[in-house]
């Protein structure tokens, strides 16, 4: 009996103490489903982060191709150089801008012409900017060397004193006979202004794409030659060759 009463005395001045393992992950069950919800975080993780990988690589190679010209953009156009060429010096000295060269694989037939002086319908090709390439400056007509659809233009400057003004441009082909109109601009030019010392002047812009072949001419045709007014740049002729 004395035992018994010690060793309640023991217990109540001694409490139990209850040690918890934090390492147990409860039953198997248990712990399997967490395993499957762990890897499937990691999973997606690593998806995520593969996926942001791969956009920057893509943003990256976006961004040099935009960037970094190409050696062809490089070599498309090649100045002549000053110290070389004697000419580009004298051109330099008459404020005129130098020539440039165009790659073969690039050139297509073209020409851009002006006229000569005022009041006259003659074409030049010998004053910057006017030039002609694949094409064929003759009689004051333009001459296609390479059969090809090409865009045709024409622009004249008149006098306006109430006269009626035809400006066209006119075809000759072995493919029909006759002179062929392919584009007409027909207006009555009439100073209303009181001060009739001071002339104003009309416009007229001609263009269009046609099919032309080798040996074609084209040329420039106005009614009255008296009514072209006007410096170089604002009576221009020609055509280039699209395809």
């Amino acid at each position: 009996m004395a035992d018994a009463g010690e060793n309640r005395d023991v217990k109540e001045r001694c409490p139990q103490v209850f040690v918890v393992d934090s390492k147990a992950l409860g039953p198997p069950a248990a712990r399997q489903v967490y395993g499957h919800h762990l890897s499937l975080i990691y999973l997606l993780l690593g998806v995520a982060l593969l996926g942001v990988f791969i956009e920057a690589g893509l943003i990256y190679h976006l961004y040099g191709r935009l960037t970094a010209p190409s050696d062809r953009t490089i070599q498309k156009f090649e100045y002549i150089k000053a110290e070389n060429d004697p000419l580009m010096n004298k051109s330099h000295e008459n404020n005129e801008i130098p020539p440039v060269k165009l790659p073969e694989d690039v050139r297509k037939p073209a020409a851009f012409l002006q006229t000569e002086e005022h009041g006259a319908l003659r074409w030049t090709k010998n004053i910057y900017p006017t030039f002609v390439s694949g094409l064929q400056l003759r009689n004051n007509s333009l001459y296609v060397q390479e059969d090809g659809f090409y865009y045709i233009f024409s622009k004249m400057s008149f006098l306006e004193n109430c006269r009626l003004v035809k400006h066209q441009v006119m075809y000759i082909t072995g493919r029909y006979s006759g002179t062929i109109e392919l584009m007409k601009s027909s207006r009555y030019l009439c100073n209303n202004h009181k001060d009739q010392s001071m002339p104003e002047r009309g416009n007229s812009y001609l263009g269009g794409i046609f099919n032309l072949v080798k040996g074609d001419c084209l040329f420039v045709q106005v009614n009255n030659l008296s009514l072209v007014y006007g410096e170089a740049s604002e009576n221009f002729f020609g055509a280039f060759k699209i395809n």
